[in-house]
């Protein structure tokens, strides 16, 4: 066993992406859906899981670009630029193309197919997905599905590179460990609250996705928020973060934060229009609880899982190496389980379990599969040894 391995990133990553699986079967069941969702049970639907959406939204992504960004900047120390490029299109940017040009259509289609539009495959290719028959460029459904990740991954892999060569010292850790004082935790507060508040009241709509082009996927409201954490993620490598005299975030002061604006941010979405009936306050409310969920949520689980999950078995080891196929498959395999199960007259508090077990199942099965493909082959030294 590697002793120097962050084995707390590793399980931190595979719970987020489980998390993610359930995070996107509640879609299905929750009340007001976004009227795009590619599998909505409709007569089975509860405000408790529009909850959990609006709660696991929040800090699923981010934390996923901050481990991107701390494994991003070690591995081109470790490697240099030509083989970390080669690793980056090999283990990223090839699943990126691979999912866009042979999954993401398909699941897009279920938007059509679930909801019994007359709308026939190669139509919805040819004329609403591939190619938009008025402008030339994407159709008007075009999607990355889950793979919008990966393609903005490979953007911020290039500026990460493009900053390294204007400052070399970037891929140098510092011979003393340097910890974050208030005025940086105050500053990547301010940016996040700015950045959250303006995109809400520019776009009117925190929820809206939208493409630049065939390579971007984004969804504005949060477009700031990814490279932040990202870099957040490349300085706490460079500034030992996680070490023995590093920082190390206190889960005593972060996570009962976390568990309080856990509750705090989806009353405020789900009932603070009740207390705030002006669109601005409101708006100004949930940018502010929104900030604050997101802030508390990153620092304590990193403090949660490094002073408690700091370490691998088989069966965390099996969690963490999977963890990247499944979240590469998980949409293509949960929503045909959820649309089956439409017709089934059960509570919904049988079913979203039901297709939860279900959905992480075949994922994990699926998944093992996968790993036998050479660009995700490295998942493997997850493992316990």
């Amino acid at each position: 066993m590697d002793s120097k391995r962050l084995f707390f990133l590793d399980n931190l990553k595979a719970f987020i992406v489980n998390l993610m699986i359930v995070f996107h079967i509640a879609l299905c069941y929750m009340d007001y859906a976004p009227e795009w969702w590619y599998v909505v049970d409709y007569e089975h639907t509860n405000l408790f899981f529009t909850g959990v959406v609006v709660w696991a939204d929040m800090f699923i992504m981010p934390i996923m670009f901050f481990v991107s960004g701390y494994f991003a900047i070690m591995s081109l120390k470790r490697h240099g630029d030509a083989k970390w490029w080669k690793g980056r299109w090999f283990r990223i940017g090839l699943p990126w193309i691979l999912g866009v040009a042979l999954l993401a259509a398909p699941v897009t289609y279920l938007m059509f197919y679930t909801r019994a539009v007359p709308v026939d495959y190669s139509t919805f290719i040819w004329t609403l997905f591939l190619f938009n028959p008025e402008t030339g460029g994407p159709g008007v459904c075009w999607s990355h599905t889950q793979y919008w990740f990966l393609g903005i991954l490979m953007n911020l892999y290039f500026i990460l590179w493009i900053v390294s060569k204007m400052d070399k010292s970037l891929t140098t850790q510092l011979e003393k460990a340097d910890k974050p004082g208030w005025p940086m935790l105050l500053l990547i507060f301010v940016l996040m609250l700015t950045n959250i508040t303006a995109m809400d009241l520019y776009t009117g709509n925190d929820d809206l996705w939208t493409f630049i082009s065939y390579f971007w996927v984004i969804q504005p409201c949060r477009i700031l928020l990814y490279p932040l954490w990202f870099f957040i993620g490349v300085y706490a490598w460079r500034h030992k973060w996680f070490t023995a005299d590093g920082y190390q975030p206190s889960q005593y002061k972060w996570v009962p934060a976390f568990i309080v604006t856990s509750f705090l941010y989806p009353l405020t979405v789900l009932y603070g229009w009740m207390i705030l009936p002006d669109p601005f306050q409101f708006a100004l409310a949930k940018a502010l609880t929104h900030t604050m969920l997101l802030m508390a949520s990153m620092f304590g689980l990193l403090a949660f899982f490094q002073q408690n999950l700091n370490y691998t078995n088989k069966f965390l080891g099996e969690a963490a190496a999977n963890s990247y196929t499944m979240y590469w498959i998980h949409m293509s395999l949960i929503f045909p389980i959820v649309y089956m199960m439409v017709p089934l007259d059960w509570s919904v508090w049988m079913k979203y379990p039901v297709a939860c077990v279900l959905g992480i199942i075949a994922c994990y099965v699926v998944s093992r599969l996968l790993l036998f493909l050479p660009f995700f082959a490295s998942s493997k030294k997850a493992k316990a040894q």
